[in-house]
């Protein structure tokens, strides 16, 4: 019997809760479910039945021998993969552009990075990060890293060439972690290849980002003997929270439901989204960004305002007040549409319709990206090593060629300009004034300030 069923028939039942948590079950909604760790539902931290039944049937759907259920977003993944994997003063191989969860993983566990660097676009947007890009900064080094952390999809929906990296890792004995957190739906239609989870060592998917699913909710995928699981299920231990939420596992239950019979979903969504970009040769300003899908997510919509008169914040704001529709995110010159199978065809006809009228209103123009390529950093120290230090705050333009304690990203995605341990260059303080102009969120500033070293 799966979770959810189990969670579904408790509440149905006489049984008086003198336990936690503390609405009792007495108010409707997700409340008749939420319980705590009882006999007959299981724990998440030491799952036996119910919940170890569901575990296994994830690991199934993607693949991978061993499944984590995950009630703390992919960031909780992130954080115990490295941890369980790596040791104390290990060298790690990370993406520049990878999420903060990574950078505060790395930090907590005090390794020491090197970093990948995938190509970025006229746009500013970070392509897959290639094979070729990975031995040559392996054979850069001196000394081999014991694992290697890469994305996959980006944000914006850009495939690595996961079976190839993850041959050539093991070939070398280099453990494969890879963050999938945009790509939980990838592996169930044709048209969504490049599944991380039945190569890489360990494979950190947020299933509430692509699937229907709970904020939260994510999974951990393990393939093959190369991690050490009582490791792994200690360092599960120590960052997530030990009062699992039920409504949020139960949330994971019905989900597995969905993915053991999801074709109808996927060739929905597939129709809908052809039908979608069928309009990229009716715009004459906007740019509808279209790749291969062994290349890109076509779930992802990037919609480029490179070339028109208003950036890609200002196309969200129109969208936003004039016709209703929220995007994902909103940069210098494009915006992200994020879709999943439960999208509806009414739904991409309202932005398909938006997206001509306001087409037809922009003038030929071309904005200005700040490129992050640009910056060149200059590590002076490990990144929990300048957290360690006595540090002091200072304006942006008073700390460039200080060493910065502090972390900036643009958010979302979440990538950093700026990391600790780093000297602060004009270029990055650049990109992150410019930022603040355009509306981008910038986080990591405490009242416009930035940490440096003493």
């Amino acid at each position: 019997m799966s979770l959810k069923k189990t969670l579904e028939n408790y509440s149905k039942s006489n049984m008086y809760p003198f336990h936690m948590p503390g609405h009792k079950r007495m108010l409707d909604g997700p409340y008749k479910i939420d319980m705590t760790e009882v006999p007959g539902v299981d724990d998440l931290h030491d799952p036996e039945n119910v919940i170890a039944e569901d575990q296994a049937r994830l690991a199934k759907l993607y693949q991978s021998d061993r499944a984590y259920m995950l009630v703390g977003g992919s960031t909780v993944g992130n954080l115990a993969a490295i941890y369980a994997s790596l040791n104390e003063n290990d060298f790690v191989l990370i993406q520049r552009n990878s999420h903060k969860s990574v950078y505060n993983g790395v930090t907590l566990r005090h390794l020491r990075v090197g970093y990948l660097n995938p190509e970025i676009d006229e746009n500013g947007i970070y392509q897959a990060i290639t094979l070729e890009e990975i031995k040559s900064k392996i054979e850069q080094n001196k000394e081999k890293p014991k694992a290697i952390v890469i994305t996959s999809p980006t944000y914006e929906g850009y495939y690595c060439d996961v079976c190839a990296i993850a041959e050539y890792c093991h070939s070398k004995n280099i453990l494969l972690i890879v963050d999938e957190a945009h790509g939980a739906h990838l592996g169930f239609h044709k048209c969504f290849p490049n599944q991380a989870s039945y190569v890489a060592d360990i494979t950190i998917t947020s299933l509430h980002k692509t699937l229907p699913c709970l904020t939260g909710c994510a999974a951990l995928l393990v393939k093959g003997n190369r991690i050490d699981s009582n490791r792994l299920r200690e360092a599960l231990d120590i960052f997530e929270t030990s009062s699992p939420s039920y409504v949020l596992m139960n949330s994971i239950s019905n989900c597995i439901d969905l993915l053991e019979k999801p074709m109808d979903y996927f060739e929905n969504y597939v129709d809908n989204l052809e039908d979608f970009y069928s309009i990229s040769g009716k715009l004459k300003a906007l740019q509808i960004i279209t790749e291969k899908t062994d290349k890109k997510d076509m779930g992802k919509i990037v919609i480029s305002t490179k070339y028109t008169n208003i950036t890609g914040v200002e196309l969200a704001k129109i969208l936003r007040e004039k016709y209703e529709i929220e995007t994902e995110l909103s940069s210098f010159s494009y915006l992200l549409a994020m879709t999943s199978i439960m999208d509806s065809k009414k739904g991409f006809e309202r932005l398909k319709q938006a997206l001509i009228e306001i087409d037809a209103s922009l003038q030929k123009g071309e904005i200005s990206v700040p490129i992050a390529d640009n910056i060149t950093p200059v590590k002076k120290m490990e990144l929990w090593e300048a957290k360690t230090k006595p540090a002091t705050s200072c304006e942006l333009k008073d700390a460039i060629g200080q060493v910065s304690t502090s972390m900036i990203c643009l958010y979302p995605p979440g990538a950093p300009v700026i990391v600790p341990g780093e000297v602060i260059t004009e270029e990055s303080v650049s990109i992150i004034e410019e930022a603040k102009k355009a509306k981008i969120h910038v986080t990591g500033l405490n009242n416009g300030l930035i940490c440096v070293v003493n």
